[in-house]
Formats: structure tokens, sequence, C-alpha cells
């Protein structure tokens, strides 16, 4: 999920005498908070100006989000996600494909959020928020807000909390990098993203919690307009985990809680997983680590990696260069690994490398190459051909680095009423590289900012999570 940031002027409501009161204790907060901010996070002069590799305060503290996974389809005894396919009921024929065909767009809507309390008395209610890797603001839904998008749960209303206090326009967060921009006397915030998404309002402080955990004076941004906003029904706004001080995880940080980790699940609505922070963070044995690398400019807010190549099994792939995973200015090419995105996009060229390669097995297999709609290659299920599916690994930079996709995340089952059922590969062809929350299934992801360093392990995820309340 990639957003961008973009300044819009918004009318503010008249201020009143409480109001400028507010105001000015808001202003006191937000300079307590900043001082917070830049003694933990922001790099010393001459250093790169985006890196998550800066001083920051350690700590023995501990704390956890609910992690809860949002989607309606069924996972198999046989450990693969199984998909119903709607739109390849109306194709007239089903002929073999044998060529190379781009997916439109992803067939799957798999989104994770965290639970989160804002809020104080009568005004505290815990919100889903959905997880974005890339985001700078955490932001959800507030009183009054037209247009709104249906979510689970209340609508925040700062009028009903004692401790929401509006951030003043002459704040120093208030300015670039940061997406906001002063807008009278408040201090507003726009954020654009996919599918035409424009989320626009003011940026105010609160009190945040998690478990029994509270964090008092938590920037967030309090939304009072989201227009084509994904919300699933659910999500009232945006859990932002991306690099800018601004963001859920880097508060959290800059409070001492330096590592942050989760491990997703496949499983449905009866069970939640968590993100975990500081001494929460479980310690596994075999982790491979990767460094995050430093950012390219004052505005990126992503975690990207050194991807070099990938292998099928134990056979790496020769025909995939590290020049085809190079970064950009701009947000251009590079690596990424997002639990935002459903299903991993590779950059073309590697794309194309992938599914030549697959292909090439399984017809060696004598698999029947068939056509659904949404993805690049797709076989008729057998349980022979299920038993030839190969795993696929991401090589980093470093030599031990090594994340490794079995085939139960590297293919989903595509059920069709009228053509059976397919194996379909989940990934797809893009401008660059991103690690999709599928492909991350049964993985534990363990970020560590003070370090700059991506750690992983495989893990049976399931066994971190606790039923519902």
């Amino acid at each position: 999920m990639h957003t961008t940031h973009i300044i819009k002027k918004i009318p503010q409501p008249t201020l009143g005498t409480s109001m400028a009161m507010a105001i000015k204790n808001t202003l006191q907060c937000v300079v307590f908070l900043m001082a917070l901010i830049m003694t933990h996070l922001i790099p010393p002069a001459g250093a790169d100006a985006g890196s998550p590799k800066v001083a920051m305060a350690s700590s023995g503290a501990g704390s956890s989000f609910r992690l809860v996974a949002h989607h309606d389809y069924a996972l198999r005894d046989d450990g693969f996600l199984q998909v119903q396919s709607r739109l390849d009921d109306l194709l007239p024929s089903e002929a073999n494909v044998t060529t190379l065909r781009p997916p439109v767009a992803s067939p799957i809507d798999m989104a994770f959020s965290v639970v989160v309390g804002l809020g104080s008395g009568k005004g505290r209610h815990d919100h889903n928020l959905k997880l974005d890797a890339s985001g700078s603001l955490m932001w959800l839904q507030c009183k009054p807000c037209n247009p709104k998008q249906p979510q689970r749960g209340p609508l925040f209303d700062p009028k009903a909390s004692s401790t929401f206090q509006q951030v003043a326009g002459t704040s120093q967060i208030c300015h670039p990098p940061y997406p906001m921009e002063p807008a009278g006397q408040q201090c507003a915030f726009h954020l654009s993203g996919e599918h035409g998404m424009s989320v626009h309002g003011f940026v105010a402080l609160e009190n945040l919690t998690m478990g029994p955990e509270s964090m008092k004076e938590f920037v967030f941004g309090c939304a009072h307009s989201a227009e084509h906003f994904n919300s699933q029904r659910t999500f009232a706004g945006v859990a932002a985990m991306g690099k800018m001080p601004t963001s859920l995880v880097m508060q959290v940080a800059a409070r001492g809680q330096t590592q942050f980790s989760y491990c997703l699940f496949s499983g449905g609505a009866s069970r939640h997983g968590f993100l975990r922070f500081g001494a929460d963070v479980p310690r596994r044995p075999g982790l491979r680590t990767t460094k995050i690398l430093p950012a390219l400019d004052a505005h990126e807010s992503q975690y990207y990696v050194s991807l070099v190549g990938i292998s099928l099994d134990a056979k790496r792939l020769t025909g995939i260069r590290p020049e085809m995973f190079a970064r950009r200015r701009g947000g251009q090419g590079g690596c990424v690994i997002d639990p935002g995105t459903p299903l991993t996009v590779l950059a073309r060229e590697a794309y194309r490398v992938v599914e030549e390669a697959m292909w090439s097995d399984l017809q060696r297999n004598r698999a029947e190459r068939v056509q659904r709609q949404g993805y690049g290659l797709c076989v008729r299920k057998t349980a022979e051909i299920k038993r030839h599916l190969q795993s696929l690994s991401f090589h980093f930079a470093e030599e031990t680095a090594r994340l490794v996709v079995k085939p139960e995340q590297l293919f989903t089952v595509v059920e069709s009423k009228l053509h059976g059922a397919a194996l379909c590969l989940a990934m797809s062809p893009g401008e660059r590289t991103v690690i999709g929350a599928l492909q991350q299934v049964d993985t534990r992801f363990v970020y560590d900012l003070k370090d700059a360093k991506l750690s992983f392990a495989s893990e049976p995820c399931s066994q971190d999570t606790a039923g519902v309340d």
C-alpha cells in the first residue's frame, strides 16, 4: 500500500477563547514531543537524513497491539489458500495459455490491521487501523467526517475526550518533510493514494493505548474527509509503520521500544496475532538478517532492502540480475517488504524470468496450463502437480540472508464452478519489487530501528495468536 503526501488548504473552524487556550497548551506539548523525537530519531548533521539508523533510547519495556487478519478465503487442510473465481465462469472456453499474460490487478484482497485505543473517558474507543508499511502518519476518521467510509465501531469524537489537543500551525512538525502544513492556526494534513483515495483533516495529540500500556501526546491525523478509502467496512483509518518520526512505530521507538515484530497468519476471524514492540518481541533462534537501506531523500518512508537474486528450490536463476532491483530516487525500483500489499509484486524483468522458469519445470511434470482472470501463470490442479511445486527463495546482499517462500504461500487454489480447480502463482509484475502479505505468512519479521536491520525466520505464526474476545 503506497500513499503520497499532498498538502491542501482546509477551511478551519472559528476559534474561541477555549480553543485558543487549547492551542497554547498543544504547542507546549508538541515542543516536548518534538524534543523527544529529535533526541531519539534525528541523525546528526552530515548523516543520512532519512536513515533509520539513528541514536535512540533503549528501554526494558515492551508492548503489543492486537494484529487482525481480514479476508474471507478458506484455508485448506493442505495449507493452500482457496479462492473462488467468479470472473472465469463467464469465459466461453478455457484455452491453454502458453504465453506470458500479466495479471490485470491483484485478485486477492488480504489485509491486516492493528487494534489501538484512542482517547480518554467516554471518548476512548478501540479502532481497527489498516497496516501500511510506507505510511508516515497514523490517521483515523473523526467526527464530523464527510464523506466518511463505513467502519467497525463509532467514529472518534474529539469533543468526547478530555485529552484531545489540536496541533498548532506553528509547531515544528507542521512543515516538510512531514506530511503536514499550517492552515491558519491549525496544522492540516492531506494524503492521497491508490484508486483515488483522498484523506484530509487536522493533526492532533491524544492518549494512545495498546493493551494495558498508555502513551500520552501521540501525534495522529484526525480526518474530516475520507474519499475512496477502502475501509472494507471495518477500518477506521491507517496505522502508519514507515520511517518518518510521526509514524506509529517511530513514535513508539522514540519512547525507547526500538524493535518491532510481527508474524502474519492465514487464520480466520476467531483468532488474532500481535504487533510486538521492545521486550515483547520474541527471541527466536535461526534469524537471518539484512540491512535496512538508508533513505535516498528526506521524504522516503519505506523500508528498502538489498535484493540481489532469486532461486527456485536450490537452483539460482541466472537470468535474475541485481540491477533488476536497483533503487532510484522518487520511489522507483528497489525492494520493500510490505504487509499492506496482499500479493508479491516483482519487477517486470524479474517476473518474466521467474514465471518462465516455473512453467518450464511444470511442463516437465506434464502440467496443463489454464487461464484464470487476474493471474499470469495457472495450471490445472492435480495431486501429482501439487507434489512437484517448488519453493522460491529471495536472496539479499548478505550471503546468509535468504527468505524462503513455501509453495503454500507461493500458489493459491483458484476454484471455478465451470472449469474446476487451478493452482495459480500468487505474484504479479510491476515497477518495483514488493514482498507482499501472503508470501510473508508463517515468517517472523523483526525490525531493529536503532541498528537499521531486518531479521526473519520461518515460524508457525498461529502459535503466536490468541482467541478473539
